[in-house]
Order: C-alpha cells, then sequence, then structure tokens
C-alpha cells in the first residue's frame, strides 16, 4: 500500500484593505488543492463584505459592486472554507496576512480554525530563486512564463501561487542531499512548515541513495559549481585582419545570423577606434542614439586584443551596465568574429563570496530571520554561480548587514590557512583577468585600482571608457570623502564592548588577557563620547543655520567658513582615538599572524573577519584625516541632514573640485589609446566642456561625432506651451498644479504612455497628488520615484506592464532607462536641468570660477545642463521605427539666447509653440498620424 500523499491547501484573498485587525472584511476566497505535485481541486467564491469597497480595491482587483451584490456573505461558506482546509497544510504567498485575516474571520462568526502548518512562497521563492529581482506574485509570474490571466483576483493569484509552490518543490527535489541537509539544519529557527518541508525530501534523497552530477563539486560538505579557467586563444578559425571594409563588415553580419541591422555610423565608429589603437591615440567619440555604440567599440577591440595578444579594459558607469555588456555583447562578438573569446567581468573584492567565511558562518546558530533566510538562499546561490558576486544574489536590508561578515577583502593570515583557496570566487577572477582578451570592468574600479597602486587588474595600455559623461564625476568620487553620523554609530556598535558577541568580546575568547584589548575598550568607550559631541556641535550648527535646506557649507575650497576651533578641536580628538583603535587592532591581529599555526579554523576566519574590519575602519579615519587637514585648493566639504534636522541623519560630504590634472597626469598620460564613448560628450557641436573636465585640453586626440540614424523630423516633435504660470517666483503648489492639470489633458490625449522629468522632489511630490486627484486619470496607473516602491528599473519594467501608465522620475531617469516601442510616446520635461544653486558643490563651482575671472553660467552651469538634458532627450526615441512628442514646460528654452544651446545640441526636430488647446490638437494630429 503506498504512503498517502501530503495535501497542500494554497488560499488567496481579495479584502476591502490590509488590516485584518480594523473592520476590513473578505471579498473573495479561493483555494488550490495540490497532492503529489498535482492541482487536484480548485474553489472561489466572491464575498458580499455587507460595506463599500474602496475605489483603489475595485482599481487593483477589477472586482465591482455589481460582483458582491448577490454574493454570499462569509457565514454562509464559512463550513465549506473549514472543510477545505481540514488536514491540510495552509500554503499562500505572504502567508501571515492570508491566515491572520481567515482567523479573524472564523472567529467574528462564531467558529475557529484548528492550528496548521503554514508555508510562505515569498519566503520559499526568496530562498530558492536568490537572484529573482521582486518576489511579487505577478513578477513571479512573469519570470517563470505562468500564466496570471486576473492579477489580483483570488482565483487567479491561488493558481499561479499553487504552480509557484510545484515550482520550488521541484528545484528543492532536484538540489544534491548535502544541500538540503544543510538546509534542513539551518532552517530550525523559521517559524512555518519550512524545515520540516527540507527534512521530508533530505530523508526521500537519502533513501535513494543519488550520485552528484558533473556540474557540482562538493568540498567539506558545501556543494559548489564547478568553473574553469579558460585562457586566450590566439590562433582563432575566424581571420584576424581587422573588417575595414563595408563589404567586409556586412559579410560578418551576415555571418552571424543576428538580428543586426546594417548602420553606417556604427561601421564609422568602428573604424575610428581600430584606428585610435593602431596609431596609440585617445579618442573622444559621440555616438548618437541607436548607433549601436557598444558593438561599434567591441569588434575592434578584440581584433586589436587578438591581434597584439594583449588585454583591452572595457569600462562602463554601474556593475548593471557592466553586467549588460557581458552577456549581451560578448556572445553576439563570438558570433560575429569565430573567435573564441575570453572576456570576463571583474569588480572590486568586496563584491565577491569568501567561501571560508560563509562556511564558519553556518556553524553560528544566529536565530535572526535575515540571517537564517541570508544563509539558505546563498546554498542554493552557490550551486548556481561561477562567480561568487554577491550582485547576482537579491539581499535584503539585513541580508546586507550580514554580507559584510562573509564578504572578501584579500588575506590577513596565510592563504595556505585558507582549504577554500582552490576555489576562491576573487582569486578566479583576478586569474580570469590576467588571461582575458578583453575585461569589463566600472569606472570606480578602474579608477581605484589606478589612484591607489593596487594593480587588481592586468597591466593595459588600452582601454574604452563607454559613458565617458561619467568618467570626470567618478574620479571625482574616489578623491572625496563620504561620513556620517550613522556611519560611525555602524562600526562603534560592531567594535562593541567586552560583553557577548561583539568584536571586542569574540577577540577576548581568541587572546584572553591581553593587555591591548582593556586599552582597545576604554579607547572604544572614549571614542563614542567623543564622536557624540563631535556631531552634537555639528547639529547645533546645523540647526543654527537659518537656510530651510538643512545643509551647511563647513569649508570652501580653502576659505575655512564654519570649522572653527571648537570643531577643530573635538574633531582632532575623535581622529586620535580612531589611530589609537586601530593600532591595538593591529597588535592583536599581529599576535594572531604570530600564532598562526596554532589557530583553530573558527579562529583563523574570525582573525579574517577582524581584518577586514580593520580595513574599513582604516578607510574612515581616513575620512577624518581628509576632513581636518590642510585641504587642496579645490576641495569643499558639507554638512548635509535630513529636513527634520535629526542628528542621526548628519552627513559630511567632501568634494574634490578638479580632477583634470590627476585625470591627466595619473592616467591619460600612462596609457597609450583610451578611446570616451558616450552619446553626451559635446555641446554645440563642440567637445571643449568635456575636454576640459578631463584633462584633456591639450592632448592630441581623434574627434569624432557620428549622429543618430534615427529620422527625428519625420518621427518626433517638441512642443513648448507657452501659457504656464513662470516657475521662478510661482508657489510650488500653484505650479504642481497647473502642471498637473496640463499633464492630465496630455495624458488623456496619449493614452498615457509618458515619462514626466522633474529636476525636484518636492515638485514631483505636489505634482502627484493633484493628479491623483483627476477623475479622467483614474484609470491611469501613476507611478512616482521615491513614493512607488522599487528601483528606477522596477518602475520603469511596472509602467511598461501596464496599458496606460504615467511614470514621473528625477535624477536616475535622466539616463539610463530603456522604454522602446509605443509604451513611451511622450516624454515632458518640467524644468531644465540646471543643478540648483544653492547646492553645496554647485555653489563651490561657480565662487571658483568666479574667483578666476571666468563667466560661471557659461563655463560650468549651462554646459551641465545641457548635456544632461541631452540624456533625458534621449530616453524618448530608442528603435528606428519609435515616434514621439517632446513637451518642454521651461519656455526659457524659448525666451532666453542659452536657450538655443539646448536646441542646437540635440537632433533637428520640428519645434511648435503655443497654448494648451494648440499643443493638444498637435498631440492629437500627431498620433492620429500614428493610427492612420
Amino acid at each position: 500500500m503506498g504512503r498517502k500523499l501530503k495535501k497542500y491547501v494554497v488560499v488567496d484573498l481579495e479584502t476591502t484593505g490590509n488590516q485584518a485587525s480594523r473592520d476590513d472584511r473578505i471579498i473573495q476566497f479561493a483555494a488550490t488543492i495540490v497532492e503529489g505535485k498535482q492541482i487536484v481541486e480548485t474553489f472561489s467564491t466572491f464575498i458580499n463584505p455587507l460595506k463599500p469597497v474602496p475605489p483603489f480595491i475595485q482599481e487593483l482587483t477589477s472586482i465591482t459592486p455589481d460582483d458582491l451584490k448577490d454574493a454570499p456573505l462569509f457565514e454562509d461558506v464559512a463550513e465549506t472554507i473549514l472543510a477545505l482546509l481540514d488536514n491540510t497544510i495552509f500554503v499562500a504567498h505572504n502567508v501571515n496576512f492570508d491566515w491572520t485575516f481567515l482567523q479573524k474571520e472564523m472567529r467574528r462568526v462564531g467558529l475557529s480554525i484548528p492550528k496548521m502548518k503554514l508555508i510562505d512562497t515569498v519566503e520559499l521563492a526568496r530562498i530558492l530563486y536568490p537572484s529573482v529581482d521582486s518576489y511579487k506574485l505577478q513578477d513571479l509570474a512573469d519570470e517563470f512564463g505562468f500564466i496570471h490571466e486576473n492579477p489580483h483576483q483570488a482565483d487567479s493569484d491561488a493558481l499561479v501561487t499553487a504552480e509557484l509552490f510545484i515550482k520550488c518543490v521541484e528545484k528543492l527535489e532536484g538540489l544534491p542531499v548535502a544541500v538540503i541537509r544543510k538546509m534542513t539544519t539551518i532552517a530550525q529557527p523559521l517559524k512555518t512548515h519550512l524545515p520540516e518541508l527540507f527534512f521530508e525530501i533530505e530523508m526521500k534523497k537519502d533513501r535513494l541513495a543519488e550520485t552528484l552530477p558533473d556540474k557540482w563539486l562538493i568540498h567539506r560538505g558545501l556543494v559548489i559549481r564547478r568553473k574553469q579557467i579558460r585562457k586566450p586563444i590566439y590562433q582563432t578559425k575566424g581571420k584576424l585582419d581587422f573588417p575595414e571594409s563595408t563589404a567586409e563588415k556586412l559579410a560578418l553580419f551576415k555571418r552571424a545570423g543576428a538580428p543586426l541591422y546594417a548602420r553606417s555610423g556604427q561601421f564609422d565608429m568602428m573604424n575610428i577606434v581600430f584606428q585610435a589603437m593602431k596609431e596609440k591615440s585617445h579618442a573622444l567619440i559621440e555616438a548618437g542614439t541607436g548607433i549601436g555604440k557598444s558593438l561599434g567599440y567591441f569588434l575592434p577591440a578584440i581584433y586589436f586584443a587578438k591581434q597584439k595578444e594583449l588585454p583591452v579594459i572595457i569600462s562602463t558607469y554601474t556593475n548593471l551596465l557592466q553586467t549588460q555588456l557581458y552577456e549581451k555583447d560578448v556572445p553576439l562578438l563570438s558570433k560575429l568574429t569565430g573567435f573564441d573569446i575570453q572576456a570576463t567581468l571583474l569588480k572590486g573584492r568586496d563584491h565577491y563570496l569568501n567561501l571560508f567565511k560563509f562556511e564558519q558562518l553556518l556553524y553560528e546558530s544566529d536565530p535572526q530571520y535575515d540571517v537564517v533566510v541570508t544563509k539558505l538562499k546563498l546554498l542554493i546561490w552557490l550551486t548556481e554561480t561561477e562567480t561568487g558576486d554577491i550582485d547576482e544574489v537579491n539581499l535584503s536590508s539585513g541580508g546586507e548587514l550580514f554580507w559584510n561578515r562573509m564578504k572578501h577583502t584579500g588575506w590577513y593570515l596565510s592563504e595556505k590557512k585558507d582549504p577554500w583557496i582552490d576555489f576562491d570566487f576573487y582569486k578566479f577572477s583576478l586569474e580570469q583577468a590576467r588571461h582575458a582578451d578583453l575585461v569589463i570592468v566600472n569606472h570606480a574600479l578602474l579608477l581605484s585600482d589606478h589612484f591607489s597602486g593596487r594593480n587588481l587588474l592586468p597591466d593595459y595600455s588600452f582601454a574604452v571608457i563607454d559613458e565617458a559623461h561619467h568618467f570626470a564625476e567618478s574620479a571625482r568620487k574616489q578623491k572625496s570623502f563620504y561620513l556620517s553620523y550613522r556611519k560611525v554609530k555602524y562600526f562603534m556598535n560592531q567594535l562593541g564592548t567586552l560583553e557577548k558577541y561583539s568584536l571586542l568580546s569574540r577577540l577576548e575568547m581568541v587572546f584572553p588577557g591581553e593587555e591591548s584589548l582593556y586599552d582597545l575598550d576604554i579607547a572604544q568607550v572614549k571614542l563614542n563620547e567623543a564622536a557624540d559631541e563631535l556631531f552634537s556641535l555639528l547639529h547645533a550648527r546645523i540647526l543654527a543655520n537659518q537656510s530651510s535646506k538643512k545643509e551647511l557649507v563647513l569649508i570652501e575650497n580653502k576659505t575655512n567658513v564654519h570649522f572653527d576651533s571648537e570643531l577643530l578641536y573635538a574633531g582632532q580628538n575623535v581622529l586620535v582615538l580612531f589611530r589609537e583603535i586601530e593600532e591595538h587592532i593591529g597588535i592583536l591581529l599581529q599576535k594572531g599572524k604570530q600564532e598562526e599555526g596554532e589557530l583553530k579554523e573558527a579562529e583563523t576566519v574570525f582573525i579574517e573577519e577582524v581584518y577586514s574590519f580593520l580595513l574599513d575602519w582604516k578607510r574612515m579615519r581616513k575620512d577624518f584625516e581628509d576632513l581636518l587637514q590642510e585641504k587642496e585648493q579645490m576641495m569643499t566639504v558639507s554638512l548635509l541632514a535630513d529636513k527634520n534636522g535629526a542628528l542621526a541623519s548628519l552627513r559630511i560630504v567632501g568634494t574634490l573640485m578638479e580632477v583634470e590634472r590627476a585625470l591627466q597626469e595619473d592616467f591619460f598620460s600612462q596609457k597609450k589609446s583610451v578611446i570616451l564613448t558616450s552619446a553626451t560628450l559635446s555641446i554645440h557641436h563642440d567637445f571643449s566642456y568635456i575636454k576640459k573636465a578631463l584633462g584633456l585640453e591639450k592632448s592630441a586626440l581623434i574627434e569624432a561625432q557620428i549622429p543618430s540614424p534615427f529620422d527625428y523630423e519625420e518621427n518626433a516633435r517638441i512642443l513648448i506651451p507657452q501659457d504656464m504660470p513662470q516657475i521662478k517666483g510661482t508657489p510650488v503648489a500653484d505650479y504642481a498644479k497647473a502642471l498637473a492639470d496640463y499633464l492630465s489633458d496630455v495624458a488623456v490625449c496619449t493614452k498615457g504612455r509618458m515619462l514626466v522629468l522633474f529636476t525636484a522632489t518636492d515638485m514631483l511630490r505636489e505634482t502627484l497628488r493633484f493628479m491623483k486627484e483627476k477623475e479622467e486619470l483614474l484609470e491611469y496607473m501613476i507611478l512616482a520615484q521615491g513614493v512607488s516602491t522599487g528601483s528606477p528599473a522596477r518602475l520603469t519594467k511596472q509602467f511598461q506592464l501596464f496599458e496606460k501608465a504615467i511614470l514621473l522620475g528625477t535624477t536616475s531617469f535622466w539616463e539610463g532607462i530603456d522604454i522602446p516601442g509605443e509604451k513611451l510616446s511622450c516624454l515632458a520635461i518640467v524644468r531644465l536641468p540646471f543643478k540648483p544653486l544653492d547646492d553645496p558643490y554647485t555653489k563651490a563651482q561657480i565662487a571658483l570660477r568666479k574667483e578666476r575671472g571666468e563667466n560661471a553660467f557659461q563655463t560650468y552651469s549651462l554646459p551641465e545642463a545641457v548635456l544632461r538634458f541631452k540624456q533625458g532627450f534621449g530616453r524618448l526615441i530608442r528603435r528606428e521605427t519609435d515616434r514621439g512628442i517632446i513637451l518642454v514646460f521651461d519656455n526659457r528654452m524659448d525666451t532666453t539666447k542659452f536657450g538655443k544651446s539646448f536646441l542646437n545640441s540635440i537632433p533637428n526636430v520640428p519645434t511648435k509653440r503655443g497654448e494648451k488647446a494648440m499643443i493638444l490638437k498637435e498631440l492629437s494630429d500627431f498620433f492620429d498620424t500614428e493610427s492612420s
């Protein structure tokens, strides 16, 4: 007789609100029964709540009062629901909500649910799919291709949750038993049924006695994915001669069989990049939107790397862009050339997992929820990752804190003490970089490696800098500093006292009775007091500041403004104690090195953890030194706080004003050929501003502007409303109301599909408030940065999911987002993107230029705004077939001399001005043409 299969009831509720403790009611109940990984039964019913359903719930669920008026009351179906739950395990997506709400409703009608085992599919998915961006049900359905006909209706949600649960169980059953065994032990503190589920699968797999597939290996009880160092092959199947002619390039494209378009601009860019490398020249190339910029430099770079048998560095602005280049462009490059391309993606070492630290942390029985879930996630991730790069993992904020204990920081003790050295991810990534044709990095790593002299990157003389308009800014960040009250307090708490579990108490366990420990304990008490005194003085200064904005320039260039003797004394006291603590920790670490042979494994890992802490501590001490020592000519130091001026929000930001000399002398002069490219490098077809910012004014350069292939004259229009109030002098609320009225009318015309770019958060929030009150926009999804939850990437994805959507964004939406096709048909620019004059860094830059007798507006404010405007403009037309309207509400574009700089720096687009009636007619005519 076979074993009886367990029965799972997958439940979803729709309710009048999310507060079970209040008077909210269930309006729909659905259950899907799962046995043996099969869906065997479904049940769903609407429920009359005997109260109005709020409009936002109706909008979210598409459940109307008509659906509910003849539906049964909860007490009419309560017994049926209890029968469905009988002898089952209760599963839901965010189980606490559904379970708590159902219990409350049962109690209300005089019934009770017997105690049940619970499984949360959010928790399960977080553990088993560590790299997924979002664990919302709709996003998981998209990720796994589940059909989700009616999101936010209980029957559809319950069915998708059941499919998700089955997929998770199948993944669990496909994992090696060694992984499940570890998970069973670690999961014990979880309050749900998961530890029991893991144990059942472990027992089942034990009975099957499976062999470990070749893709995995097991070391010291941990299962990891196999990886292999690949060395460059210079004898390749493809010809090594660079395809200079158009015919040769077309032949490559044809052979690749990829959906590539022959673009003469892209081919020109390829030739210029190859020429610059061959002639050992630096180059500035502005490549208009649609050129295919990345392939424009990748193709010549790989031919050059193969011909010369040396690496070419490819650097871009962010980790995300790095990954996109590696995953999208490198495989395409292999297809095109026929080469066996060795490309590697390299990041700073603290992006990589230290396996020895992680193994030892698994033995710690920390019951904190985020710690338990992070350990489980990483066990799964280790069976999948070949890089060990934590950017692949979606960590919670608690998980990120826990990550600090297992991130890689190199080795303090001998590498031989690390039993994982042969499998080390960081070492592997460095080895890959040493053997690569192309090494893909980000600007921060490239510049920190260069300025610090660490030499993590292979020796190189040729580099491509993509997103080059950010290169000077990235260099400035490397030469600047950032301190905050929270940061200092976080490290002080990590150090702790000689009480249980702190760094100090664990040092006491390894080095009992050491004199330095007691000196360290006294020093950290003193430092806590000294840091509080310093930040209290700073806090008093910022509260005394008359400005409504909570910021204060402490030092502007060399002029000491607010850093008086009292602050200097308090700061020096903090710095002395920082150095003292650093010295004591160094003594203890040295003792650890001397006793290296006698240390247990857990003690060895702990010494490495203390070393990691010391490295972070040294960086913070260096920031305090930079704050207190006599400043370089071009440094500004600002004190900032949140609007309420809370002590905990205090930040001290030191910014180097100019990096031209550092870049010229320490970087460009040491390289044979650096290609700098971006879609936004010129102003009015001139590179002077960017050349000065990069320190390339006096360098011999190849300069090229390659225009976009898109037909802007046919496919785009710029419309400038002339009946809006003047933004300057009009109260924010009044202007936002007028803007919301205008945008609402435009949105109806364009059926949403609109991105609105702001330069100020308060204006965005006010405009959103008024738009939410508009009846004509009730059926529109309005998403707003800083208000709607999610990163810019997540908000962009949500915007594309809805038929009628409006997206309001600030800083990060002016560049980097890609919404091709009809999903984005209207771009509204509220104000020309000049940096605010009260921003401390902007204020200091203007003062510096005035001091030199320059026109600060012409040499700084205007060029920066034009480059930003060009980035924003580039959001609209992303493909050859895209069409759209750009609305510029700032009439300075049209009424001032400098306004021409904006129009002259973008492609030729027909521009019209007028009052609202004319603007709306132009919009209607444009989109009517599109549909006809």
